[in-house]
């Protein structure tokens, strides 16, 4: 029964891994956590707010997990932010509206007291406040899987911290302010090589040309070359002792710790006002349904011009761009052989983006698709093809639990006799993961 869903939900992995840019990340998952505890202990030693101590597994989860939704992030945003201008994608929002987006979730969160919720979505936030420390991540430079600095590591780097203030400021203030930092340190200085060779950073990264705004830089002219022992610049080799890579990946995370502290402090106070008595909150912000992968048991009724059947069956979903979305339904008649139905059927349909949202409260949350697709459709004496389209109502219920109801025009081509046209109801239930 599962082996269709099994194999069609590994067609679907494949096609999305492949079809969209790769999931660069920039510091590594530990990194990040290193450097979320590093900021709320300095705060804390400060003597900031005590908030981040009672929520410090849900910042240090939402700093980590950021980069482990890779449904989320390959569908969704990217982690790319240049603070010269905006990074369109045909794909993928940019990372200053994934922080935009995350704070009104958090806000939100507060407003209706899940504090936990809402300081996980500040620790979301922050992840991208420590990326742009990251020079690939603002110059920018596209990368997959492997990059020098990144490679590279903090190491030592948090050994040896200098102290560092910053008056506290808004994810897209530390966004911004951070990525700045970062870009001039590499347009302005350089790495020493042990043979006293003064190299730019710039030649390790390189922006875009000038009057490209939106564009992607490259590499520079040593390459892809942080990290390694020797350096070729302008023809020669260049011997570089890994000190130096140390000191210049000690002052990226001083100041993703500085900055990442500064909006801690900044969001505490936000959700200290929120809760003040007589808060006055601002209009509920239209809901947008997370990128989700879903698995559910359907049930459901179809009837067409020879009668009515039961059909049970199993559905697997998954996100694609632009709110779109992919679903794949495998049913079996459960009529006990009442009607000439199909024995079983396997579908593979396209979701629009939602036409309709609604979230009464913090525990329920709707939204309704057009859905249509392609079906194979199993008599005993062979298979015909089918055409569902129709709407989907999603119920995201207490989270991961979710509900869905669909109603489709379902068109049948039988062994024979001609095209049949009916109708078809089914009822899922199961559970999401989604933007956690």
């Amino acid at each position: 029964m599962l082996a269709p869903v099994l194999r069609f939900s590994s067609l679907f992995v494949l096609v999305v891994t492949l079809g969209l840019s790769p999931g660069a990340r920039a510091f590594s998952t530990e990194d990040h956590g290193a450097l979320m505890r590093a900021a709320i202990d300095r705060s804390l030693d400060a003597g900031g707010p005590r908030a981040l101590e009672v929520y410090r597994t849900s910042v240090l989860h939402g700093a980590t997990a950021e980069d482990l939704n890779l449904h989320v992030k390959w569908t969704g945003w990217h982690h790319y932010y240049r603070p010269d201008g905006p990074l369109p994608s045909l794909v993928r929002e940019g990372a200053d509206a994934r922080v935009r987006l995350l704070w009104e979730e958090a806000l939100e969160a507060a407003r209706e007291g899940n504090l936990p919720r809402a300081w996980d979505r500040v620790g979301h936030l922050a992840h991208h406040i420590q990326d742009v420390g990251s020079p690939p991540h603002v110059v920018p430079v596209s990368h997959a899987a492997s990059d020098g600095f990144e490679d590279w590591g903090l190491r030592y780097a948090l050994s040896r911290l200098p102290p560092r203030e910053l008056a506290p400021m808004s994810g897209a203030e530390a966004q911004h302010a951070h990525a700045s930092e970062t870009l001039e340190a590499v347009r302005t200085q350089s790495l020493t090589t042990d043979d006293g060779v003064s190299i730019p950073w710039s030649a390790f990264w390189a922006e875009p040309a000038p009057g490209h705004p939106g564009a992607f830089g490259d590499y520079g002219a040593v390459g892809n070359a942080f990290g390694r022992a020797a350096v070729d610049w302008r023809g020669q080799r260049h011997p570089v002792s890994g000190e130096v890579y140390d000191a210049f990946m000690a002052d990226r995370a001083a100041a993703a710790v500085a900055y990442t502290r500064a909006f801690l402090e900044w969001a505490a106070g936000q959700f200290e006002a929120v809760a003040a008595p007589g808060s006055v909150a601002p209009p509920a912000r239209p809901y947008r349904p997370a990128p989700e992968l879903s698995v559910q048991g359907i049930g459901g009724l179809s009837r067409d011009s020879v009668g009515s059947s039961y059909m049970v069956g199993v559905r697997a979903s998954m996100p694609l761009p632009h709110a779109l979305g992919l679903s794949l339904d495998w049913m079996k008649d459960a009529s006990g052989g009442l009607a000439p139905r199909p024995e079983s059927s396997t579908s593979l349909s396209l979701l629009s983006p939602p036409l309709w949202t609604w979230r009464p409260g913090p525990k329920l949350a709707l939204d309704m698709r057009a859905v249509a697709g392609v079906g194979l459709y199993s008599w005993s004496s062979g298979s015909r093809l089918g055409v569902p389209a129709g709407l989907r109502v999603h119920a995201l219920l207490n989270a991961p639990l979710i509900a869905s109801l669909d109603v489709r025009y379902l068109g049948l081509n039988p062994p024979t006799g001609p095209w049949r046209h009916g109708v078809a109801w089914t009822l899922g239930l199961g559970m999401a993961w989604g933007d956690s």
